[in-house]
């Protein structure tokens, strides 16, 4: 599978499978010996041309199937690997049977070793990363299962390259590292991780003037690009000015500083585009920190698009499992909201639709009239909402996980957003902050801080910031490892679950839910909550329950530690086992109604990193449903 989809025969000799065939074993394969339905089947062999009767087709490529595995292990399985079962079939591959299972073992192996270990991380890595003989499952058409494989994949040796350069630079190869290095920052180019790693590998290697160009050159990419490192913002365009719209205030400006530069790929309809211009849409295939990501861009809604070539794009995106960003709008050009969809657009909105829980959708936008359209909940799952002030507090638009003032902030958050959904391990780097100094008696904790003390580099990214501040939501990295933060925050309402912030947790849950992201829930909130911020409640059950039925419909690995308060009906929305919480711990001085024993553990807050960087490392490869 590392390579051309072959099977390996008892004599040594490799078949080589193509076509059809190996789209039918990469979408079976990739169910890890669950059964695929008939009808994925022949999504995946077919696509949109799904021939008159597909069920017999696919019942027909499945007996030359059976015929061809006899062929290939007469004397074992053979054939007895395909079964047919009443909802479709089922392959049965044990995971070391294959290279990528080895692959995904040895990497798992890595996981579990400590700092020390970099003689034996190396050792394991290196063999591994070898059994590579080109991209997965080359030249090979894959269905949705497929394509979740190989992006499961690709992502696997992208960690296992970057696990591989920082032992060997550890171990002292510093002249070996270097093209290695070299590689993976012209994948990743905004890596500050990787930039520090290669400038340390020239530093030890007597190459000092360029280990000091790598640092100019990461400092001016992260500024002149992301705007990262400047206090800077644009100015506000004059009230009521006419003509010409600023570029650092155009649509074209921002997705010059989402993607990484390279020109796309562009999925060309028959037919040639309706318009052209700049304020023609864009579709194709973009890099967003090394990382492919479908784009459509569609700046005037007055005219038609040329919809194929975006049904294209999506569709891509969809056998591909790549995320997809939507740049909607103009500053300067604010249409009123019409009452009827012209009939292309129905059929955009549909395709959107359809990849709602099958690829994250992120929207950027200009104008907020575009978020209370019509088609507003078929755009995208998370919105990015540029806008030249921003109200703040509850006044915030309530359909935005993140507001921006400028198209360099807009820019920053959207690739750190893409950043956190392409990508499931990243470079691991040390928190901030000792967090054990954030526990004092008497005082609120500050959860900003702990999650400062928690997350990798302390950095993590806030969403829907400015509603329901008694609540913190967002994503952060622990160890490399993505999660999806739920956190009250006593500082402000003493972390009361008021109704806005009940709803904005809902909302973070769902989403990350969606997207398949583990959570971690940070607990500390009153039995009964407060009037600091909205007043007399009816009942406190009242705020909590959509975020109970949000956790209890939640199927993704969940983790809660109990920092503060916890206690009666908010630790039961918040951190019980009752409400599907895998894993439930606490530091010393929580104040909870559970017994030790419904615990599974008592720890310090200097370990709860550590705790949950683990529990993630063992659920990592969990799906949603599974």
């Amino acid at each position: 599978m590392l390579g051309s989809l072959g099977v390996e025969l008892s004599d040594g000799d490799v078949v080589h499978v193509r076509g059809l065939q190996a789209t039918l074993i990469a979408e079976l394969l990739a169910a890890e010996s669950m059964v695929v339905s008939t009808d994925r089947l022949a999504d995946a062999l077919y696509g949109e041309d799904i021939p008159r009767q597909p069920l017999r087709a696919v019942h027909a490529h499945m007996a030359r199937l059976r015929r061809a595995l006899r062929q290939w292990e007469p004397e074992g399985p053979g054939a007895e690997r395909l079964l047919a079962k009443a909802a479709g079939y089922v392959l049965k591959v044990s995971p070391l049977e294959s290279d990528a299972g080895q692959f995904l073992a040895e990497l798992a192996r890595v996981r579990t070793l400590g700092p020390s270990d970099a003689g034996a991380a190396m050792e394991i890595l290196e063999p591994a990363l070898d059994l590579w003989r080109g991209p997965v499952l080359e030249g090979t058409s894959t269905g949705t299962g497929g394509g979740r494989l190989v992006a499961r994949l690709e992502a696997a040796r992208r960690e296992a390259a970057e696990r591989l350069a920082s032992v060997r630079l550890a171990l002292g190869h510093h002249t070996r590292v270097i093209t290695d290095l070299q590689d993976l920052l012209l994948e990743n180019p905004y890596d500050e991780s990787l930039a520090r790693l290669l400038a340390t590998a020239l530093y030890r290697s007597g190459r000092p003037h360029e280990a000091q160009r790598v640092e100019q050159r990461i400092r001016r990419a992260l500024r002149d690009d992301l705007g990262v490192g400047s206090e800077t913002i644009p100015p506000p365009a004059r009230p009521g000015g006419r003509g010409r719209v600023r570029r650092d205030l155009s649509s074209a400006r921002l997705l010059e500083l989402i993607v990484d530069g390279e020109p796309p790929v562009c999925l060309r309809s028959p037919a040639p585009p309706q318009t052209s211009g700049p304020s023609a849409p864009v579709a194709g295939i973009y890099r967003v920190g090394g990382f492919p990501v479908a784009v459509f861009r569609d700046t005037n809604p007055e005219h038609s698009p040329d919809v194929q070539s975006v049904l294209r794009t999506l569709e891509y995106a969809r056998k591909a499992c790549l995320p997809v960003a939507l740049l909607v709008g103009e500053p300067g050009r604010h249409p009123a909201v019409a009452s009827e969809i012209p009939a292309h657009r129905v059929t955009l909105l549909r395709s959107l639709v359809q990849l709602r829980g099958v690829v994250p959708r992120v929207v950027i936008s200009f104008d907020d009239a575009v978020m209370r359209s019509l088609g507003a909940a078929a755009l995208g799952d998370a919105f990015v909402l540029v806008r030249r002030d921003r109200p703040g507090g509850a006044d915030g638009h309530p359909a935005a996980e993140i507001e921006a003032t400028s198209v360099v902030e807009a820019a920053a958050s959207a690739r750190e957003l893409l950043d956190y959904l392409t990508r499931q391990w990243a470079p691991a780097s040390p928190p901030r902050t000792a967090i054990e100094h954030f526990r004092a008696d008497g005082a609120p904790v500050d959860m900003r801080g702990v999650i400062a003390g928690i997350a990798d580099g302390g950095d993590w990214l806030e969403l829907m910031a400015e509603h329901g501040p008694s609540v913190l939501t967002g994503l952060a990295r622990i160890e490399g490892k993505r999660v999806g933060v739920i956190a009250n925050n006593p500082v402000v309402g003493d972390g009361a679950l008021t109704p806005q912030a009940a709803s904005k947790g809902r909302r973070m849950v769902d989403l990350f839910a969606l997207w398949n992201i583990p959570l971690l829930v940070l607990v500390d909130t009153p039995q009964v909550p407060g009037t600091g911020v909205t007043g007399v409640w009816h009942s406190p059950a009242v705020a909590g329950a959509e975020l109970l039925n949000a956790f209890l419909e939640a199927r993704v690995p969940r983790v809660t530690v109990l920092v503060g308060r916890a206690e009666g009906w908010p630790r039961l929305v918040m951190g019980a086992r009752e409400s599907g919480a895998d894993a439930v711990y606490a530091w010393p001085r929580a104040r909870t109604d559970l017994a030790d024993g419904a615990l599974d553990g008592v720890i310090a807050p200097q370990a709860t990193r550590a705790v949950v960087s683990t529990l993630l490392a063992a659920c990592l490869d969990r799906r949603a449903g599974a």
